[in-house]
């Protein structure tokens, strides 16, 4: 059982080989083409240059574990971090500034070697334009003072074709309905042709936007890296670097900006704390000339201590109170929201829920920022950040309403203590109170005035020293070589592509190829012996190739069909064989003839009857005259004997068909069909049948029943497998008797063609 299945998958494997070979010159042509196609794809493609630098991302922390003053929190820029920062590498607005340097908007071209490449600074020319961005321009140099300016064919607003060719000095003024420019020569143009367009100011970010790439170097690394991807080597080199550069200046114009907004608010309450303190400073003085009190009394003092850092509290509230209604103002009105400053209002760490809801409406509307410049309002990712912004508002503004309630309540209590110390006060003598009063205002006013003027010098240092905490760590080098496209890879799997389709395309033909093409094809469909395999015979010119070349492995197969035909003669001495095939060209006529003659070769009295009266074509194989033949002799019009022609081969004989006759299915029904085969068999050893085709006609059965042997003739490559199951029907119903099948015209190769006959081994097939 075992060695079965190994034989099985034997012969399955050479059936793969075999299909392999039998369409080796489809795959090599599918490869050659998938290979070429591959390789002119790898060529043209333009080349993209990546250039890379790093930047350091100095996370904002404030704090630590200490508390820090009012003042300072509420200034506090937030926390950053890495996504948010790649996010604004990735924004049209940083790409715009990156721009300002690089140029991204004068493309030039010129095409070497069959390909358009770039030439950037190296243009002999530059164009400077008013109008007509985003045409394309063909220039073609024609002396060293005029040059051909083409536009092809294109459409205006208006949906109005129009073209332009004209031939113009260099430096002159171009102004025409649809552009307006001016070409100077820089240096002397070699080439014949260029092309140039040059792109919309206004369109500047989002050209340069696209080839942008920021990642981060690792998960918790807060080093970045700026990566442009450009056609020109150089420019993805200059754009990096400028990247870079315009993310730090923006980094500082923000922190610039914070300072700013912060001494602004200190300069309007120190012009405020500046007049009360000037105003108690000279209550308290004209009080100290106008009456002889110049200190006050242990309990006096200790209320007046108590009241004023009470009322230091309630201006801190106050000022925190104030500043988180402009912060309320700023969330209810919706502008500058990304740059939204004021953080962490009444809390002691930056970390504080109101600071990170801030955050993180600041960074859904950097995203959404981000989106909107490529897609509409309608995309889902925007609706959906949309959405995400107003409900962060509505959060943000519920959680302002209540810190501000509880600073009322706090600022309540605060009022309320000082009214009991007031109350404390009232009872001392009214010029000690009075001078209490006065002393205690203007130390409150004193401390205010220096919190808010060290405050301020803190600030205005700040701001003159402003750096960000980002640094450029490397700077973009100049690409020596293009990312993509890979060449190399493309045409490898061009041709693995070509190949696993070459591969495929023949199975798939194999597969759908009904034809019969080996041996195994007839052994696996049917149980009919096969009786033998002819080979192709090279040389059709031949009308008995067994005769002409007695010694090729052509007339060595017939001998094998002779021999095998041998052992199915029966008992009454004479053996008759019909030859048969399912439809035409299966070279019945052919291998009956060569049939013939190989018997008649070993002395045996051969006669061969062509007994396909609807077409004959034996005659004109052996050269002989067609007038009287099988239909005359059946219809009684002619004898025997007159129908029989000798031929120049030695115990060989022929009976043509004869003239077509109207019926010849009834002819060959007759009994006199049955009483000549009699008398041959007197005469003849061997009689051979050339009949109809099966498949067309019911003459060849009649025939078959009367044979002792029938040949079904099967050509390679041309019959199909469908006709397998017909000859099968016949064999399993016994309605023939001696029924085998021969395949005619196998291609073979040299290892031998099935039953070990090698065409190295004849001489003639050398030949």
């Amino acid at each position: 059982m075992n060695n079965t299945e190994i034989d099985e998958e034997e012969i399955d494997l050479k059936e793969v080989f075999r299909t392999l070979f039998r369409y080796k010159y489809m795959i090599i042509a599918l490869v050659i083409i998938s290979t070429v196609i591959s390789a002119y794809t790898a060529y043209f493609k333009p080349n993209v240059y990546k250039a890379s630098s790093t930047v350091e991302v100095g996370i904002e922390r404030s704090g630590g574990y200490g508390r820090q003053d009012v003042l300072s929190m509420a200034m506090s820029p937030g926390t950053v971090n890495a996504e948010t920062e790649m996010e604004i590498i990735r924004s049209r607005f940083l790409a715009e500034k990156a721009a300002e340097h690089v140029d991204v908007l004068h493309r030039y071209y010129t095409t070497r070697r069959f390909k358009e490449i770039e030439l950037y600074k190296s243009s002999p020319f530059q164009v400077g334009i008013l109008k007509g961005y985003g045409i394309s321009f063909d220039l073609y140099p024609i002396n060293d003072k005029t040059y051909r300016l083409v536009v092809e064919e294109m459409k205006d607003k208006n949906g109005t074709m129009w073209h332009y060719d004209e031939v113009l000095p260099y430096g002159e003024e171009i102004d025409t309905a649809h552009f307006h420019l001016n070409i100077v020569k820089i240096n002397a143009l070699k080439d014949p042709q260029y092309r140039f367009v040059i792109y919309d100011p206004k369109n500047a970010g989002t050209i340069a936007q696209k080839g942008v790439i920021a990642a981060q170097l690792s998960k918790f690394s807060t080093i970045l890296q700026i990566s442009y991807e450009d056609n020109v080597a150089l420019r993805a080199q200059e754009f990096s670097n400028a990247l870079a550069r315009a993310y730090l200046q923006q980094n500082i114009e923000k922190k610039t900006k914070e300072a700013t907004r912060k001494l602004l608010f200190i300069d309007k309450q120190l012009k405020r704390i500046t007049e009360n303190l000037k105003s108690s400073a000279v209550k308290l003085e004209e009080f100290k000339r106008s009456s002889s009190t110049i200190s006050l009394s242990a309990k006096a003092e200790m209320v007046i201590r108590q009241m004023s850092e009470k009322e230091s509290q309630l201006a801190t509230i106050s000022i925190e109170q104030e500043m988180l209604s402009n912060l309320y103002k700023n969330v209810k009105s919706g502008k500058d929201l990304e740059s939204l400053a004021y953080t962490g209002v009444i809390t002691d760490s930056t970390n504080s829920p109101l600071t990170l809801m801030i955050k993180e409406l600041q960074e859904s509307i950097v995203k959404k920022k981000i989106l909107s410049a490529e897609y509409t309002e309608m995309f889902s990712e925007v609706i959906k950040l949309t959405r995400a912004i107003e409900q962060h508002k509505k959060i943000i503004i519920s959680t302002i309403e209540n810190m501000d309630k509880n600073i009322k309540e706090r600022k309540a209590l605060l009022e309320k203590s000082i009214a009991k110390q007031q109350k404390l006060l009232d009872k001392l003598p009214a010029d000690e109170r009075m001078f209490g009063q006065l002393q205690r205002k203007f130390s409150v006013n004193e401390k205010i005035y220096s919190y808010l003027l060290e405050k301020r010098s803190e600030t205005a240092i700040l701001k003159a020293a402003t750096v960000s905490k980002n640094r450029i760590i490397d700077t973009a080098l100049l690409p020596k070589s293009p990312i993509k496209p890979k060449k190399k890879q493309i045409v490898l799997v061009g041709l693995i592509l070509g190949l696993i389709l070459g591969v495929a395309l023949a199975f798939l033909r194999a597969f759908l190829d009904d034809r019969i093409r080996t041996e195994e094809d007839v052994i696996h469909a049917t149980q009919i012996p096969i009786l033998g395999i002819i080979p192709h015979i090279k040389n059709t010119d031949e009308k008995l190739n067994v005769v002409s070349s007695p010694k090729s492995a052509v007339a060595e197969s017939f001998r094998h069909l002779r021999t095998n035909l041998q052992f199915m003669e029966g008992s009454k001495g004479s053996h008759v064989i019909s030859v048969t095939s399912t439809i035409g060209s299966e070279g019945k006529t052919t291998i009956g003839m060569n049939l013939a003659a190989i018997m008649s070769m070993s002395d045996k009295k051969t006669i061969l009857i062509n007994m396909d009266m609807r077409k004959p074509t034996l005659h004109e194989r052996f050269g002989i005259e067609n007038v009287n033949g099988m239909s005359t002799l059946l219809s009684k019009h002619a004898s025997l004997a007159s129908v029989i022609q000798q031929t120049e081969h030695k115990n060989l004989d022929v009976i043509t068909s004869g003239p077509i006759p109207p019926n010849p299915s009834e002819l060959i029904q007759s009994e006199l069909m049955e009483e000549l085969l009699k008398k041959l068999r007197e005469v003849y050893d061997i009689i051979i049948m050339d009949t109809p085709p099966v498949g067309l006609v019911t003459d060849a059965r009649t025939l078959m029943h009367l044979s002792d042997t029938s040949i079904y003739v099967l050509r390679a490559e041309y019959s199909k497998k469908g006709f397998l199951r017909g000859i099968e029907q016949l064999y399993q119903h016994k309605e023939m008797k001696g029924l085998g099948i021969l395949i005619n015209d196998l291609k073979i190769d040299r290892n031998g063609y099935g039953y070990g006959y090698g065409y190295g081994y004849y001489e003639e097939d050398e030949k």
